[in-house]
């Protein structure tokens, strides 16, 4: 992929994460229809990111555990990368879902590892996410001291942002956590600056807001005013607004025409609420509106009656709290088996690509590594040396010392074989069949790779094999290439290592070849203790 492509998928990948705070089942529709065309198999960090759309629309939805579900396995899959960007979104949505069922302290933990492992390049609006998750983390936990500067941390970030929502979003919890914090002259500020923000730009209130706005302006007294924001909830319509913030808003209104002394329309304000509540099983606002409805029976002394709404209120309200903390224990089951399910996904196929005598990997996994690092290079990466390794007169060990002689020395060759790549982060050894093995090392030049293999030679060499078993002497014979120099194709480069693996076997075996020429070999003389036709076998 070049620079060109990279540029235009991640200008892609952004303005679909930017559609999140515009309208979320755009977001989600855009996420589906791309990954629908990058078709099946692992898209890394692309599909991911497109997924984790997904899984934040879902959570906002209504299907948390689902949406927290993926968001988690996305998780284990970045960390498992290495990839903070990806990582960093992740721990946002997780955030947000435990700041949803009331779980302040995970939270708090989730919001500041998304802004820990944020990069200063990302953009404003991602920063902006970011830090209105860690206030209403902050908020939530009581520090509101600390969420409100990080609200206004946020807002900087996306000052002259006048196409999503966020503004609106950041303001609005801002509003919120003043009013939380029993600071009504700081709430009213906050509340004006979003009605002002909201004119400008010709965007309505929506309804989380206007419970906003209306519960903060009973507060202040401003009781008239609280009336005309809260009222457009008597009219709205559930499938157009989130259900949830139809029934907060209908709450807020029903207390407000109640402090104003109008029971009969707090009455009406109440009776809409319990038909959303039932419609949508609105449980936490079902309990909110049975305690205002023992409120208003209380405030015309119809003392039976608030008896009766306050034993409802109090029987609804133990409900919801079952049903709160069964929703929360599910939660955390869920994303517990899919870290489970992950992990044992892993293992298996960990198993797969292993090879089960010596412990290194098998052909499939040369097969996909070697891909992923020419796909690299191909894209500047660094350059990788390989060699194609062979013991010499192996069948000679399996017919004279026994095959399980011969199984012992393709395990400790193993072993001499894993503790040579670990002086080169991304190296990886195999067991190719037989008594063949090959090594990829990252990031090596010629001079370096010759010397490193010529090493691993010496070592096989020099081992101590008596310790197997009496008289035992093992060596290899090893062919080197180096990409880009010999290639940069799979295909090329283990066709010319092998190539020159033979040339090593031709010259007198135990010797290092990493050039069609002898005169640029590294050898030792041969050692000829066997048949002529034990020679000619490699």
């Amino acid at each position: 992929m070049n620079t060109t492509e990279t540029v235009c998928i991640n200008s892609r990948l952004i303005r679909v994460e930017a559609l999140y705070w515009i309208d979320k089942r755009t977001a989600f529709d855009a996420a589906q229809a791309w990954l629908g065309q990058l078709g099946p198999g692992d898209h890394g960090a692309i599909s991911r990111r497109l997924e984790l759309v997904q899984a934040s629309v879902r959570v906002r939805s209504g299907e948390i555990a689902r949406g927290a579900a993926q968001a988690q396995q996305i998780l284990s899959w970045a960390a498992e990368s290495g990839d903070f960007a990806v990582q960093s979104r992740c721990h946002r949505v997780l955030g947000a879902v435990f700041d949803m069922v009331g779980d302040s302290a995970m939270a708090l933990e989730h919001a500041v590892a998304a802004n820990n492992l944020l990069a200063d390049s990302e953009e404003p609006l991602m920063r902006a996410a970011a830090r209105l998750c860690l206030a209403d983390a902050l908020g939530c936990a009581g520090s509101h001291d600390e969420a409100e500067i990080r609200y206004g941390e946020a807002l900087t970030l996306v000052s002259d942002d006048d196409e999503t929502k966020i503004r609106y979003v950041i303001l609005n919890n801002m509003a919120f956590n003043c009013f939380r914090a029993h600071n009504p002259t700081q709430a009213l500020a906050v509340v004006q600056r979003l009605l002002t923000v909201s004119k400008l730009n010709g965007r309505p209130l929506e309804m989380h807001a206007r419970d906003t706005v209306g519960r903060i302006y009973l507060t202040a007294g401003r009781v008239i005013e609280a009336v005309q924001v809260l009222l457009p909830a008597m009219d709205a319509v559930p499938a157009d607004s989130n259900p949830d913030d139809v029934a907060m808003c209908l709450v807020a209104l029903a207390e407000v025409f109640r402090a104003q002394g109008q029971p009969d329309e707090a009455q009406q304000a109440i009776d809409r609420c319990q038909v959303v509540c039932r419609e949508h099983e609105l449980t936490h606002w079902a309990a909110e509106i049975s305690r205002e409805q023992a409120e208003t029976f209380a405030a015309t002394e119809d003392f039976r009656g608030a008896f009766e709404a306050y034993r409802d209120y109090h029987q609804k309200f133990e409900l919801q709290r079952s049903k709160a903390n069964e929703a929360r224990g599910r939660l955390l089951e869920t994303m517990f088996r899919t870290t489970e399910a992950r992990r044992e996904s892993e293992r298996y196929r960990e198993l797969a690509v292993r090879d089960p005598l010596t412990g290194l990997h098998n052909r499939r996994y040369v097969d996909e590594q070697l891909s992923l690092a020419l796909m690299r290079l191909r894209d500047g990466g660094p350059g990788l040396a390989i060699a194609m390794i062979d013991l010499d007169h192996f069948k000679h060990v399996n017919d004279r010392f026994s095959h399980e002689v011969g199984d012992d020395v393709l395990r400790t060759v193993g072993q001499i074989l894993s503790q040579a790549i670990t002086t080169t982060p991304g190296g990886v050894a195999a067991r190719m069949g037989g008594e063949e093995f090959l090594l990829v090392l990252p990031d090596l030049t010629p001079d370096v790779a010759g010397e490193r293999f010529e090493a691993l030679r010496r070592s096989i060499a020099d081992y101590d094999w008596r310790l197997i078993a009496a008289g035992l002497t093992v060596t290899a014979s090893i062919g080197v290439v180096v990409a880009p120099g010999d290639g940069q194709r799979s295909t090329v480069l283990l066709r010319t290592a092998d190539a020159r693996l033979y040339l090593a076997k031709d010259g007198g075996r135990n010797r290092v070849i990493s050039s069609g020429a002898e005169d640029r070999a590294t050898s030792v003389p041969p050692q000829p203790t066997f048949s002529t036709l034990e020679q000619q076998h490699r």
